[in-house]
Formats: structure tokens, C-alpha cells, sequence
């Protein structure tokens, strides 16, 4: 299995990904994809799959590049354009999230060089450790167990370093009030829950070292080694009011068209 004693896997077929030829085959044979792909590139482009993967790949980038996948109106958006006048909690949350002096949410959650910038994505694409622990529930549904290990970053086979291990890429935090549940493998169901996750390694509070889902002391994670001390320990503890502030400014992300999903 993949992280055990044998190493990460070398192809994306032991990694349960789907090889190219899968995926080509999949297109072919629906009417619609055969008939846009040969019309998009021409009559000889299910030749070879190589070529498909390529412009299956062009198709999603340019998709990806419209404003129908990146609106940029939420709330937030809206308030940037004087067009949206957030509320007291809201507004305590986004300058909590944006200081550089009370929280550490900016750190890994800011690409833009200038907090108050239009179209931030509200990642800056990094990789990090920041000890999530095993999903158990997870793991007995999926038959991985709960020996496996999942290295992250260091099961791609092109990554051998191992200060890859544990590491994933820090998501975007659009839509993130209703996207959940939350963290790489679904281990948080609330929103509310990751912050205090967060907030744990500033806290010496025996309350805060405690998961408001289980009731009982946050697991350890699931990989130990290079864990973002760094970054995660960056600021102070936070009281209930911040969090909760916290929390109500990432609502203000969401795109205009899922607002209807907030709570």
C-alpha cells in the first residue's frame, strides 16, 4: 500500500487514480465528448492518448479561466466594490484574518501582495503539514485501514524528498462555508470546528485542546513529521468572539449564486 514500508506508489493506478488510457476511453465513448473533442482538434486526435489527456487538460484550463468558474461576487467581492456593507462580526473577521499581528489565516491564505486586493483566491498554493489527524470512519469504509498512512505530497511518484511527507496544497478558501466537510480527508464536519483546530497550537487552554465534535482531546496527526509549527504557531490564542468572527467572514466568500446554502 501506499506509504507503508514499500514506499509511495509508481503508478497512478496503485495510487487509485485513473491512467490515461482509462480516462481516454471514458471520453470516446460518450457521443458528445467524441464529437466536441473532433471537432475542437481534429479527426485523428483519439490516435494516440497522449493527445487526448492534452486537450482534455487545454478544455479544463480554459473553462477554468471564465468568470462562470471564478464570478468573484460574493459578498466580500461585492464590499471591495462598495457594493456590500459588511456587518460588525464580518468586518472584525476580515481585519483578524488579513493582521499579521492576530492570526496566522494570512500566511497560507493570501496570494495577493496587498490584503484588500480584487480577485484574491485566498491561497497561495504552498505545501504543508498541518497535523490532520486519520479520518477513522474514513478509513474503514475505504479498506486502506487505520495502518495505512497517507504521506500526501511524497505519494506522487515523482516526489522523493521526504520533507514532502504529510504535506498537501493549501486550498482556496472560496466557498469554504459550504464546501465541507473540511481538511484533506474530511475529518472536520464544521467550519467553526477547523479554526479551533487552528487556534489549539496558540492555546494553552485545556478547553481549546479539546474537539468540540468527539468531546475528547484533538487527535495527533497522522504524520508527525514536518508538521508547519512555524506558520500554525504564528499569533495569539483566540477568544470565542474572534473565532466566531473569524468563521462569519469566510461565510462572506461564498459565491453569490451558493449564498442561498449558508446556514
Amino acid at each position: 500500500m501506499a506509504g507503508q514500508a514499500g514506499g509511495p506508489p509508481t503508478n497512478p493506478i496503485e495510487m487509485g487514480m485513473p491512467d490515461k488510457v482509462s480516462v481516454v476511453s471514458r471520453l470516446q465513448k460518450n457521443p458528445l465528448y467524441h464529437e466536441a473533442f473532433t471537432k475542437l482538434f481534429g479527426s485523428q486526435i483519439f490516435t494516440k492518448p497522449s493527445m487526448v489527456y492534452a486537450a482534455m487538460t487545454e478544455c479544463i484550463a480554459a473553462f477554468e479561466a471564465t468568470n462562470y468558474f471564478s464570478p468573484f461576487d460574493s459578498k466580500y467581492d461585492r464590499y471591495l466594490k462598495g457594493k456590500y456593507q459588511l456587518t460588525d462580526q464580518e468586518e472584525l473577521g476580515r481585519t483578524l484574518f488579513f493582521s499579521k499581528q492576530f492570526t496566522n489565516c494570512n500566511l497560507c491564505h493570501q496570494l495577493k501582495r496587498l490584503p484588500g486586493a480584487e480577485k484574491e483566491t485566498f491561497s497561495n498554493y504552498e505545501y504543508h503539514n498541518i497535523g490532520v489527524p486519520i479520518n477513522e470512519k474514513v478509513r474503514l469504509v475505504n479498506g486502506k485501514g487505520l495502518r495505512h498512512i497517507d504521506r500526501g505530497l511524497l505519494e506522487n511518484p515523482k516526489v522523493d524528498n521526504f520533507e514532502a511527507s504529510g504535506k498537501f496544497k493549501v486550498p482556496t478558501l472560496r466557498n469554504v462555508a459550504v464546501t465541507g466537510p473540511y481538511m484533506h480527508n474530511g475529518v472536520f464536519k464544521d467550519l467553526r470546528t477547523v479554526v479551533l483546530f487552528y487556534n489549539k497550537y496558540n492555546s494553552k487552554s485545556e478547553k481549546r485542546q479539546i474537539n468540540p465534535e468527539t468531546g475528547h482531546i484533538w487527535r495527533q496527526p497522522e504524520v508527525k513529521e514536518n508538521v508547519s509549527v512555524k506558520e500554525l504557531k504564528t499569533g495569539p490564542a483566540m477568544d470565542d468572539k474572534r473565532i466566531d468572527a473569524l468563521v462569519a467572514f469566510m461565510a462572506t466568500l461564498t459565491d453569490k449564486r451558493y449564498e442561498h446554502l449558508l446556514k
